[in-house]
């Protein structure tokens, strides 16, 4: 009985063992794991989304370079139209001015193609000013398709981590498993122990029923033993009676005496038998009343066996109810680790699937960068060679204007001398000076071109100065507004990362019946979450469509629809690119004059 006793309370202590091992991250020990588990989770949710925005700017950016770029090209195609008509014309004036023996030339035209020219400086100037933005946005491109980059390496190293975790997590289950196969195997063994031990209690306890009921017959054959002691006694007193009167008849008959004495030997003999058959039924009765004592004894010892028999059963019971609720636990947190797992391994496929997809982008954007770049090439050769033919064009006026001048000296010349020689005849002849009709109308007309010439330099040079101060008022509006919105974009965003940083604090008594709802409330936000996008990405496609509006340039569009219609990044850097074009042009513009 001890040991039976001894077998089931280390069966019971190895089931405590097993589930003290296993099961305390079921019961609220070790469940520190699973919210860090969904705080991972959470985070790469989170990482996966911010993955997925930054993918979709980055193409935005693209779109918009290539639309910034199809732009260039269309109007490096426009310039050199221009250009290959302004050389024509450039050379049919050459043609022309070679050809002409003529010393009266047209200002009017010379002022047009002057103009021309400064027209086409500003265009190749804005070309550059445009290339230089288109290289930037592109170079800004480049970056952020760095920091994705970078950005799907950092996931992907967070995948991996999952995915230890994950094979962490296989690796409790199967402990889990093998704690809950011994579990069973340990509650079979119980129960078979329980059985046992009742069967051989009944059995026990039906040997003392039938060793009661022995005794209780022998009790019953001493009693008629001492009946029978009793009447044996009372027969000898009887016959101690009879013995007497047989005395007193050996007085009256001593014929008889031999025969009597025989008689009352044999009778002695008779009494002594029947006393030591007394004496052996008092000691049988002494052995019996001994047997019934220890018999006693052996039946309290049994009752109480059989108490504690009933409380191990009661205890065995209740743990082993305990047991199967831990054990429903295990099997629903094993559930809930499978749908993880499950989901896990969904959105590792669809990380894999979007890293494939950004690195054939990737490459797709490399080779069209290259594209570009080459493109871009070609138009800064093709730049620099119209910026040679124009700079050949504007010696060739110089030139041109040169011996214009020379000839101007000339006809000066010529017409001092004429001067001279009227005055010397004006003293002897009358004051009227007589020229001819040609001199008159080249007179007239030099003078009339010179003024609107002049008027039109002075003109064009006061609208070009206001413009300038306007583009300048202009930008440093736009700059305030983009501090400003720079500002707030900086205060959304950091507004937006302090919930994303706070972590809920799960308590350790709660866990165990609170882990459902935490998990299902953690499922549900990660899917608003992810369904929801960011306030700044929505702010930064305001501005990405905003970018996208810039596409076309004019110079005679208010300050409102240029704000609207111009990116800022493009109206700060033409601020720095604008002036010394400017000056260049005005500098170009004094030597010519000068010459």
């Amino acid at each position: 009985m001890d040991r039976s006793t001894g077998e089931s309370l280390e069966g019971i202590r190895s089931v405590k063992a097993a589930i003290s091992l296993y099961g305390q991250k079921f019961n609220g020990k070790n469940q520190k794991e699973l919210p860090t588990k969904s705080g991972e989770l959470h985070l790469a949710q989170l990482g996966i989304q911010r993955l997925n925005e930054t993918k979709n700017s980055a193409e935005r950016e693209k779109a918009f370079a290539e639309s910034e770029l199809l732009k260039a090209k269309s109007m490096v195609k426009e310039l050199s139209a221009e250009i290959e008509s302004t050389n024509a014309k450039a050379m049919a004036r050459k043609l022309e001015l070679q050809s002409s023996t003529e010393l009266q030339t047209d200002g009017q035209e010379d002022s047009d193609l002057m103009q021309e020219l400064s027209d086409m400086k500003q265009k190749l100037s804005r070309l550059k000013l445009d290339f230089v933005s288109v290289s930037e946005s592109k170079a800004k491109a480049e970056k952020e398709i760095e920091d994705s980059n970078s950005r799907v390496r950092s996931c992907m190293t967070t995948i991996e981590e999952i995915s230890k975790e994950i094979e962490k997590a296989n690796e409790e289950h199967a402990l889990v498993e093998l704690a809950r196969i011994e579990a069973e195997r340990e509650f079979r063994e119980i129960e078979a122990q329980r059985k046992a031990e009742a069967s051989k209690f009944s059995k026990e306890i039906e040997e003392a029923k039938e060793k009661l009921k022995v005794l209780q017959d022998e009790v019953r054959q001493a009693k008629d033993l001492e009946t029978k002691a009793a009447v044996t006694n009372a027969d000898l007193s009887v016959l101690q009676s009879e013995m007497e009167l047989v005395r007193a008849m050996e007085r009256n008959f001593e014929n008889n005496r031999i025969a009597e004495e025989a008689e009352l030997k044999a009778a002695k003999q008779e009494l002594e038998t029947i006393k030591e058959e007394g004496f052996q039924y008092m000691s049988s009765m002494d052995v019996i009343r001994d047997e019934l004592i220890l018999i006693s004894k052996e039946t309290n010892l049994l009752k109480k066996q059989e108490r504690k028999a009933d409380s191990t059963i009661q205890l065995l019971n209740s743990k082993l109810l305990k047991a199967k609720s831990k054990f429903e636990l295990a099997s629903r947190a094993e559930e809930r680790t499978k749908a993880i797992v499950s989901n896990l391994s969904l959105a590792l496929n669809e990380l894999q699937l979007e890293t494939e997809t950004a690195k054939k982008e990737k490459q797709v954007i490399t080779e069209k960068t290259t594209k570009t770049k080459l493109k871009i090439e070609l138009t800064e050769s093709k730049i620099l060679s119209t910026e040679e033919k124009l700079q050949a064009a504007v010696q060739e006026l110089a030139a041109a204007k040169t011996s214009e001048a020379i000839a101007l000296k000339k006809m000066k010349e010529v017409a001092e001398r004429t001067m001279k020689n009227r005055a010397a005849a004006l003293s002897t002849k009358p004051s009227t000076i007589t020229i001819s009709k040609t001199e008159y109308e080249y007179l007239t007309n030099c003078a009339a071109s010179a003024q609107v010439v002049a008027d039109k330099k002075v003109a064009a040079s006061q609208a070009w100065i206001e413009a300038l101060k306007a583009e300048e008022q202009e930008i440093l509006t736009r700059r305030a507004i983009i501090e400003k919105k720079i500002k707030e974009l900086r205060v959304s965003e950091e507004e937006e990362e302090l919930p994303e940083m706070e972590e809920p604090l799960i308590d350790q008594s709660t866990i165990e019946n609170d882990t459902r709802n935490a998990d299902e409330d953690d499922w549900l936000n990660l899917e608003r979450q992810v369904r929801t996008p960011r306030k700044s990405m929505k702010e930064n496609r305001a501005s990405v469509a905003t970018r996208r509006k810039s596409n076309t340039r004019r110079s005679s569009v208010s300050h409102a629809a240029r704000y609207h219609a111009r990116s800022p990044s493009f109206a700060i850097k033409k601020k720095t690119a604008i002036m010394p074009n400017l000056v260049k042009f005005l500098s170009k513009r004094s030597t010519i004059t000068q010459k």
